[in-house]
């Protein structure tokens, strides 16, 4: 999925501005990141392969909610599942996608605190 994204954004460099398919893909995904359960489970499979049921715990969330997000997650393309017998075990799709997750570091994190300090006058 994310080999795509990458050609798909390589062919988009050429124009002005990106093809309103490729911005609405990376729409999807940030809106699919844009919680912090779902984060937490990516940072779960950044080890590699993890059982749903070794997720759950490590969560803090019921199973239909752990299940709900891992779905999401799966939709989006991010992760993927494969069963063995009754346990279902999820990995991450393409581990570029914790060069975005990295980006957003803790010097990024004070920079905009910093600004937004001074916006609303703290």
């Amino acid at each position: 999925m994310f080999k795509y994204l990458n050609i798909l954004y390589f062919l988009a460099l050429s124009q002005e501005l990106p093809d309103d398919k490729i911005l609405d893909f990376k729409a999807n995904i940030l809106k699919t990141i844009a919680d912090s359960n779902r984060l937490k489970i990516l940072e779960i499979l950044r080890e590699g392969e993890n059982c749903q049921c070794e997720i759950i715990p490590l969560i803090g969330q019921s199973q239909p909610t752990v299940s709900r997000h891992l779905k999401l997650l799966e939709d989006a393309g991010l992760i993927k599942s494969r069963r063995d017998g009754t346990r279902v075990f999820y990995t991450v799709t393409d581990p570029h996608i914790f060069n975005l997750l990295d980006t957003i570091d803790s010097e990024m994190i004070d920079i905009i605190s910093e600004e937004l300090t001074k916006k609303i006058g703290i």
